[in-house]
């Protein structure tokens, strides 16, 4: 008569799998995953409704004569009513189950498998005695008996269990502030949560008032109300006792002991009316979830984005105002469930009462505010690798300019000045660009000292502009957290701090103006300590002992030129010739000795001396990251 234990154990085992997957979030479900509670429990749950109705039109229609089927027909029994009805009742069941899950997680999914184990045998037994009745007229009274049966063994199962103690005399403030606070991401199911917190602090409340005035009674509500639970989740496990095939009864009334196909327009005409009504459902609470979100937060915060270039305007937090922010003529709505029991609940911060979520709320601002001084202090480091970076890029360019024979000449005049060094010095930090690599540098470091965006701090001002002097009766609030006076103010970054001194402390001097030339100076120290510009400033000396041969070599040449022109042309003299021509000569062939001698240089240096100055810069480098670097 009834389903298999077989075929039962696998429909439950499916409801009680998917409501498993719900009791994980607890506190935490989401708006689309509640949505399973539609076909897990709503849809099974009116089934266990609509059924026996239909049997009940199979049993009026046998009151009409044969092949007769007049326009009232399907009113016959009430059956189109009561599954209308049935509507309802079944939503009721799915949010009844969804409450469970939410206020008790697991536990009370553990109730509810212990329903889905009891109903089966309660309905084997109670359809034993029917047995002369045709099977599908037997399965009606069944499924009216099994789940209120079933609900009242539970109910005395879990007054066994958990007890009928006295409720106490809590306040109702401290009634409502006990129950389940959501933690979910949807404001509509908040606003739920929150109403079924209101409706159950106070039925606690007026329950213990009552227990001192009609003992009885409140005893008998209390009971009841449990039963009712029970019965509820027994309906919804009521559906697998149908056999194979015999849900078909309830789109097609029929008598025979094998129920007939339902038939194409039939099946279709379900279908849309299923789809219709789901539609509406959905779109329904789509709407009221954007309108409950509009009510609940009077502004949203943005998301930081990414850090903007220095010297630009920062990416901050975005107030987004909404219909709470609205001006002060606008009509005052009537008070949100969420607001309702905000009123009785408070958190402490120093000497303040603040609405709940204030403390929540000061943590999302402090979290927006450390990424902000992070992506400042990442600033600083990435600008200092880019500084390091651009410097390496002109080492070719500098090179370049060594090697070439202006360069040498200007060189060698300050070597024999006696400032060979230091214009050595000056002309590599020119060469290599130093003050403009590490001009990006400069303005990060004078960003740490910025103030914060000031949307940000507005927010957070009117955040705490909800908060209120502690009243003088503390029993009136209840107290859900407490935190101590300094989190209002904003505490001063550490981390920031660190790296200020750290920066001091390796003679940046100023942090805005001195560190790119610290940067340098540290550069430029390690280049000149590298063996390779001893060796040019060596070989400076040695080209201009080479000049100096080349000189004298073209004076000698010069004065043979001079004295064949002095044959040639009469009146100019061998002597006057050989001064001629030993300054043509000398400068020809000590410009010509030069360059070759120059060009040998380039040859047999620039690869070690390049690799030296990028040794230089990579040490540079490392020293200068271990300075912004927080130690281990």
């Amino acid at each position: 008569m009834i389903s298999s234990p077989v075929r039962y154990s696998i429909l439950a085992g499916l409801v009680l799998g998917g409501l498993g997957v719900l009791a994980v979030q607890g506190t935490g479900l989401g708006l689309l995953p509640a949505l399973l509670l539609l076909p897990l429990a709503a849809g099974p749950a009116w089934v266990g409704l609509a059924y026996p109705a239909a049997i009940r039109k199979v049993q009026a229609r046998a009151v009409l004569q044969d092949g007769a089927s007049p326009w009232w027909a399907p009113v016959l029994g009430g059956a189109l009513w009561r599954q209308i009805l049935g509507v309802p009742v079944a939503l009721l069941s799915a949010w009844s189950m969804g409450w469970t899950l939410i206020a008790e997680g697991w536990a009370g999914w553990g109730w509810m498998a212990a329903t889905a184990v009891v109903l089966w045998p309660v309905a084997w037994l109670a359809g034993r005695p029917l047995g002369a009745i045709r099977p599908y007229a037997r399965l009606r009274p069944v499924l009216l008996i099994a789940p209120p049966v079933t609900a009242a063994f539970l109910t005395v199962a879990w007054t066994l269990w958990a007890g009928l103690g006295t409720l106490g005399e809590a306040s109702l403030a401290e009634r409502v502030a006990a129950e389940p606070h959501y933690e979910g991401s949807s404001a509509l199911l908040a606003w739920a949560v929150d109403t079924m917190g209101l409706w159950n602090g106070a039925r606690l409340w007026a329950l213990a008032w009552a227990e001192g005035e009609v003992g009885p009674l409140a005893l008998f509500w209390r009971v009841g109300a449990t039963f009712g639970q029970f019965w509820l989740a027994a309906g919804v496990f009521a559906a697998a006792l149908l056999p194979w095939g015999e849900a078909r009864r309830i789109l097609r009334a029929s008598a025979a002991d094998t129920p007939p196909p339902v038939g194409a327009g039939r099946a279709a005409v379900a279908a849309l009316i299923l789809t219709v009504l789901l539609g509406i459902l959905v779109s329904s609470l789509a709407e009221a979830e954007a309108w409950a979100s509009l009510r609940q937060h009077p502004m949203a915060v943005t998301e930081v984005g990414e850090l903007s270039a220095p010297g630009g305007r920062e990416a901050g937090p975005q107030l987004i105002p909404t219909a709470d922010l609205a001006p002060a003529t606008r009509a005052a709505a009537p008070p949100t469930p969420s607001a309702l029991r905000r009123m009785v609940e408070t958190e402490q911060i120093g000497q303040l009462a603040c609405p709940p979520g204030t403390l929540d709320g000061l943590e999302a601002f402090d979290r927006q505010i450390q990424r902000i001084l992070a992506l400042r202090r990442g600033e600083v480091e990435r600008m200092t690798r880019a500084g390091f970076d651009a410097v390496r890029a002109r080492v070719p360019v500098f090179l370049d300019g060594y090697y070439s024979l202006t360069a040498e000449y200007v060189r060698t005049f300050h070597l024999i000045a006696g400032n060979g060094e230091a214009f050595l010095e000056r002309r590599m930090a020119e060469a290599l660009g130093v003050d403009e690599a590490f001009a990006p540098l400069r303005a990060a470091v004078a960003a740490l000292d910025a103030p914060l965006p000031a949307d940000l701090r507005t927010a957070r001002d009117r955040l705490l502009a909800a908060c209120g002097d502690l009243p003088s009766d503390l029993s009136a609030p209840v107290v859900t957290a407490r935190a101590p006076g300094t989190r209002l103010a904003l505490a001063p970054d550490q981390e920031t701090i660190s790296l200020k001194a750290r920066l001091t402390a390796s003679s940046a001097g100023s942090l805005a103006g001195g560190v790119a030339g610290a940067v340098a100076g540290k550069l430029i120290a390690k280049l000149l300590a590298k063996e390779a510009v001893g060796l040019a400033a060596e070989a400076v000396a040695k080209l201009a002992v080479g000049k100096a041969a080349g000189g004298l070599g073209g004076t000698a040449a010069g004065a043979g030129a001079g004295a064949l022109a002095g044959s040639v042309v009469p009146g100019v003299g061998t002597t006057i010739g050989a001064v001629v021509g030993g300054v043509l000569g000398g400068l020809a062939i000590g410009v010509a000795s030069d360059y070759a001698l120059l060009e040998l240089e380039e040859a047999v240096s620039r690869g070690d001396f390049e690799a030296q100055i990028l040794s230089a810069i990579d040490e540079a480098e490392a020293e200068v990251l271990a300075t912004l670097l927080p130690p281990n």
